[in-house]
């Protein structure tokens, strides 16, 4: 039978997700959020949810916050870490400098998750999952081919380039090694993009590509107004979960996982689109020699043995559920 585990950040797109799929496999699940206002009567109807969910109010700025949560727990997973995209004064990232894009943007995310891995630590817990993403997995130059193991961000580049968000996700993932090292805790880091597909919270699909969905199903204008030369990262978001659970039960898994299916170009996830329904508002698709989609090694994923969507089921599940909401 499946034993206790806590889900930091319980009401977000990917700990939403963890919780519904570990309460179908039988685990008890300790989730914690910030706020249980909107999303706990909701989560309290899946199924299991009765007799296996218990759902608690946290903060991870707060030192000890999540010390309730993690209390009895086997594994903990840390699906909190969302990005970042301005200050809390609302100056937007781009716009900050480095020293305000560091104290403001990187900094409380890193000291955020490590709040957790110390609670779960203090509590006993060693086996410990985290949602990152990946934009920690962009060398300079870039590779043809980029593996977990091998290739990282430079955060000084990122920030360099105003890209504090991303530096974010490489400096957490240091700091959660070395804290993981120090004390002998089992570490798996989950890099997931896009993800899409149905939502278990309904506020999950005004977020994003989701939002953007919407949008385009009412005959107005998505994401873009022309399909860039570049690509993006996808996967389903119920394989995201199940991916974050694999990494968990392996007795083996350690470090670093993709958490997605492939990338396309935006000209190719048009078309695909429009296949799927024609009546999406679709931008104007780009003319021109296509930028190659970004090339990654799954050895390390498909070790996990999820076996994942492919991209036309993925955006035709996300458009099924916008159409049905």
């Amino acid at each position: 039978m499946p034993g206790t585990i806590a889900v930091a950040g319980a009401s977000g797109l990917v700990g939403a997700n963890i919780v519904k799929a570990a309460l179908t496999r039988g685990y008890t699940v300790r989730g914690g959020m910030r706020n249980l206002a909107e999303p706990a009567p909701i989560m309290m109807q899946w199924p299991g949810a009765a007799e296996r969910l218990h759902l608690e109010a946290a903060d991870m700025a707060v030192e000890g916050s999540f010390d309730n949560v993690v209390a009895g727990t086997e594994g903990v997973f840390i699906a909190s870490l969302i990005p970042v995209y301005a200050a809390p004064d609302g100056t937007p990232a781009r716009k900050l400098d480095n020293a305000r894009g560091w104290a403001e943007i990187i900094q409380p995310t890193v000291d955020g998750c490590l709040n957790i891995m110390r609670s779960a630590i203090r509590a006993g817990v060693r086996d410990i999952v985290i949602c990152s993403s990946t934009s920690s997995t962009n060398p300079v130059p870039a590779v043809p081919i980029k593996n977990e193991v091998d290739h990282w961000s430079d955060p000084e580049q990122q920030c360099a380039d105003k890209k504090y968000t991303s530096a974010t996700k490489a400096v957490m993932e240091r700091a959660a090694m070395a804290l993981a090292a120090e004390h002998g805790a089992r570490l798996r880091i989950l890099l997931p993009t896009g993800m899409f597909g149905p939502m278990v919270l309904p506020k999950h699909g005004d977020e994003g590509f989701m939002s953007a969905l919407k949008r385009m199903l009412r005959g107005e204008k998505g994401r873009h107004d022309q399909a860039p030369n570049d690509s993006t990262s996808m996967a389903h978001i119920e394989d995201v979960a199940a991916l974050f659970l694999a990494a968990y039960e392996s007795p083996t898994a350690e470090g670093r996982y993709y958490a997605l299916r492939e990338s396309w170009h935006w000209n190719d996830i048009y078309r695909t689109l429009r296949q799927i329904e024609p009546s999406l508002h679709i931008p104007p698709l780009y003319e021109g020699e296509q930028a190659e989609p970004t090339g990654f090694d799954f050895t390390r994923r498909d070790s996990l043995g999820v076996k994942m969507r492919d991209i036309p089921e993925v955006l035709a599940d996300a458009v099924a559920w916008t159409k049905s909401r």
